[in-house]
């Protein structure tokens, strides 16, 4: 059922996803939390520790573990993701944070016992 979801999700986006906007913004997005795990496997978000603001970060490259608090920034991303939590940014660049402490990577209980 998730996968014919995500196809369907797939499908709906690639329209957007290919159109540009002749007036397409420079705005950055900055923000600093702990890296967490979303409901879709692949996808990671951010609980901004100053404004509370929840980011679905898209990483180009080198993705941070779960529980490791990061400063981050980047730029809004435009159309559908396939994650279906928090605002999309596409990251430009991020480091550890130092001044932030994370609970630990909540683990999934294994079903099959």
């Amino acid at each position: 059922m998730k996968a014919v979801l995500l196809v369907l999700l797939v499908a709906l986006a690639c329209p957007f996803g290919f159109a540009k906007s002749r007036h397409s913004s420079t705005k950055t997005v900055q923000g600093s939390g702990c890296i967490e795990k979303a409901v879709e496997n692949s996808c990671r978000v951010v609980i901004d520790s100053r404004t509370g603001q929840l980011y679905n970060l898209l990483f180009p490259a080198k993705v941070p573990q779960a529980g490791t608090a990061i400063q981050f920034a980047g730029t809004p991303q435009k159309g559908a993701t396939a994650c279906m939590q928090g605002k999309p940014v596409k990251v430009s660049k991020w480091k550890k944070e130092v001044g932030i402490k994370c609970p630990p990577p909540v683990v999934a209980a294994s079903m099959g016992r």
